[in-house]
């Protein structure tokens, strides 16, 4: 037991570690496995006695006693397990989870959109989202940027801009304007916003924001990703492996193709921002990702 209760508090030394992010999950993995299986047992153990004790106590009174206190220190290590997994590892989780799905997805897919020019394919995209019931303001400014159009239905928002040339600071700018639009005038703080950024050149520095999800709020009430699609290449670059409502808006109307996503519609298997996203994690910091020194983009 004390070996056990050991483990979880060191993990292999992994309390505060630098350590390579597919490392770090799989001592996740093996510390929750453990963690859950001594919470069932635990459970177990009690349930069984609790039936059993008026003929333990009959048998015995001394076992009884220390059959009790044996599910109190249960009870307590099965505590303090749950208290350290969650507290080295809840913040943690999601934002691992996420970066798993940015490096093992494929680089790019194809759209099957017919529009060749920017502003048929943002024309075309509206009236889709029109006829599924979408409340749409179309050619709008928010925050001195100019949007083709925004569409909004329940917890679901979708942006759309076109940008010549998309960079790194385009996505940035048009996703915080979104946000903002999303939070402060139409006062939601939970849903799915998709961001669409229709351009005739996604430069690198763009493309390697493309599988990025972004969380608002305590509880990550609302997820915000980007998307790009080139009008020439028909290239789509988003988060295609992840199954979630964003994934829908995006399969639906820029992709326009259904889950899973068909094979003749994936690109290179990994680009190089993911590359280079897998070694930067090979350097993950526990500590430093806790303080907010620590970021994968």
């Amino acid at each position: 037991m004390r070996a056990l209760i050991g483990s979880a508090f060191y993990s292999n030394g992994l309390l505060f570690g630098v350590i390579a992010m597919k490392e770090f999950r799989k001592k996740q993995k093996i510390f929750s496995r453990i963690m859950k299986s001594f919470v069932i047992f635990t459970a177990a153990f009690i349930f069984v006695f609790i039936g059993a004790e008026p003929y333990v106590q009959e048998a015995s009174a001394a076992a009884a006693n220390y059959i009790s206190t044996l599910c109190d220190f249960l009870v307590i290590a099965a505590v303090v397990l749950l208290f350290v997994y969650y507290n080295r590892y809840s913040k943690c989780d999601s934002f691992l989870e996420n970066i798993e799905y940015e490096i093992s997805d494929w680089g790019y897919y194809y759209s099957q959109r017919g529009e060749n020019t920017a502003g048929d394919m943002a024309a075309g995209i509206l009236a889709d989202v029109k006829k599924d019931g979408f409340n749409v303001r179309a050619k709008l400014e928010i925050g001195e940027l100019d949007f083709e159009f925004c569409a909004l239905k329940k917890n679901e928002f979708f942006y759309c801009a076109y940008v010549e040339r998309a960079e790194r600071e385009d996505m940035l700018a048009y996703l915080d304007a979104a946000i903002n639009d999303v939070t402060v005038a139409n006062l939601k703080r939970k849903g799915s916003l998709v961001l669409c950024i229709v351009t005739d050149k996604a430069e690198d520095s763009a493309i390697a924001l493309s599988k990025t999800t972004v969380p608002l709020g305590k509880k990550e009430q609302l997820k915000a990703v980007y998307s790009i699609i080139e009008t020439g290449s028909k290239k789509c670059y988003f988060l295609g492996n992840k199954p979630s409502k964003c994934q829908q808006i995006i399969l639906s109307y820029i992709m326009k193709c259904k889950s899973p996503i068909d094979s003749g519609l994936k690109g290179e298997r990994q680009l190089e921002f993911q590359r280079e996203l897998e070694k930067h994690m090979e350097s993950f910091d526990l500590k430093a990702f806790k303080d907010g020194s620590f970021s994968a983009h």
